[in-house]
């Protein structure tokens, strides 16, 4: 099975494949390319002609993510739980990041391609998350946790693009550092949906019953996270 695939006319296409995922589908996304979800036992050859089908999607799509920065989808800023990232062009030869306060400043070269300032842009915010996720998350979910019964392993922080948060089966819980860009309702409702893994390891209406128990608003939780990506 490949793990990237080359559009011509459209560059390299990575590949995320999973059991969840029901439909071939594609995503661009500024600072981190484009990739394509393949479902479980679909073919390379399969996932070629589609990709071939979408090329000039692709490369649309492309065109417009050069032209916008990452993380909530502003032109000059993006926020996090306790930081705003503005991008400011300045007469610097290389990026230069500084911080004031809760505001941390990216200086690009002036004319910049906007490409190249997605990519600064995505690392700084990435690093901005990661920060945030280790000083607010594991009291969070231990506060959590102890509330309402729940007993977990480790705990971690990745950068992904496939979900908020998972857990294993001996209850060692995953969180998305992109959680950070979230409001704080949604931030524990990602919480306790994975603190009731470690009791249900499914998406059986037990668990939902008990999701229901210790958060009496998920269903519209969950719809308002619909609205988030984990880009």
């Amino acid at each position: 099975m490949k793990s990237e695939f080359i559009v011509p006319g459209a560059g390299v296409v990575k590949a995320r494949r999973g059991v969840h995922i029901r439909r071939l589908s594609i995503r661009v996304a500024a600072g981190r390319g484009a990739w394509v979800n393949v479902p479980r036992g679909e073919s390379d050859r399969a996932v070629e002609e589609f990709l071939l089908s979408r090329r000039e999607w692709v490369e649309q799509a492309r065109a417009r993510a050069a032209e916008c920065l990452p993380g909530l989808g502003f032109h000059d800023e993006a926020r996090s739980r306790e930081h705003a990232l503005r991008v400011l062009p300045a007469p610097v030869d290389r990026p230069v990041v500084r911080r004031e306060g809760r505001e941390v400043r990216l200086f690009i070269p002036e004319g910049e391609e906007r490409g190249r300032v997605a990519a600064f842009a995505e690392g700084v915010l990435v690093a901005i998350y990661k920060e945030e996720s280790r000083a607010y998350l594991p009291g969070r979910v231990d506060e959590l946790a102890r509330r309402f019964g729940f007993s977990r392993g480790r705990l971690s922080f990745r950068d992904n693009l496939s979900n908020w948060g998972s857990c294993s089966s001996r209850n060692n819980i995953s969180l998305n550092v992109r959680l950070m860009k979230l409001p704080d309702e949604l931030i524990d409702y990602v919480i306790l949906h994975e603190l009731c893994h470690t009791v249900e390891k499914n998406h059986s209406p037990r668990f939902w019953s008990l999701v229901r128990e210790v958060c009496p608003g998920y269903v519209g939780l969950r719809e308002r996270l619909k609205r988030y990506h984990t880009l």
